[in-house]
C-alpha cells in the first residue's frame, strides 16, 4: 500500500509539474523544435501515465521512449528522470520527493510543453503530433 502511495505521489508530481508548466505561458523560442519522435513519446506519456498508476514498468517504458529521443539540451535531465523511474521500479523510495529529480522532471516537462506545444494539441479538434 505504501508503494502505491509513493507511486501515486510521483505520478501526481509529474502531472502537476506538467500542468503548471503548461499554464506558465513561457516559451523557449531560442531552442530548436524537438524531434517528432520525442514529441510523440511525450504526448503518449502525458496521455497514458495517469491511467498507469501502480504499473511502474509500463510507465518506465514510456519514459524510456522519451529518453531514446530526447533533445540534447535536456538529455541530462531526461537521464535523471529515467534513472529515477528505474530506481523506483526496483523499489527505491528515495527518488520520491527528491528535489534534484523533481527539477529534472520539470525541465523535461517544460521542454515537451514548449517545444512540442504539448498542451496546445487537440484544442482545434484536428489532432496533434
Amino acid at each position: 500500500m505504501q508503494v502505491m502511495r509513493a507511486l501515486r505521489s510521483a505520478v501526481a508530481l509529474v502531472l502537476l509539474a506538467a500542468a503548471l508548466i503548461g499554464c506558465s505561458g513561457g516559451s523557449e523560442t531560442s531552442l530548436p523544435i524537438p524531434s517528432k519522435a520525442f514529441c510523440l513519446a511525450a504526448y503518449t506519456f502525458d496521455d497514458r501515465a495517469p491511467k498507469l498508476i501502480g504499473k511502474i514498468d509500463a510507465q518506465l517504458a514510456l519514459v524510456q521512449q522519451m529518453a531514446d529521443h530526447a533533445p540534447k539540451d535536456i538529455a541530462r535531465d531526461m537521464s535523471t528522470f529515467l534513472d529515477a523511474m528505474k530506481r523506483r521500479a526496483d523499489g527505491d523510495t528515495s527518488v520520491v520527493d527528491n528535489p534534484k529529480i523533481e527539477t529534472a522532471v520539470k525541465n523535461v516537462n517544460r521542454r515537451a510543453a514548449d517545444g512540442c506545444e504539448l498542451y496546445k494539441q487537440n484544442q482545434d479538434g484536428t489532432g496533434g503530433i
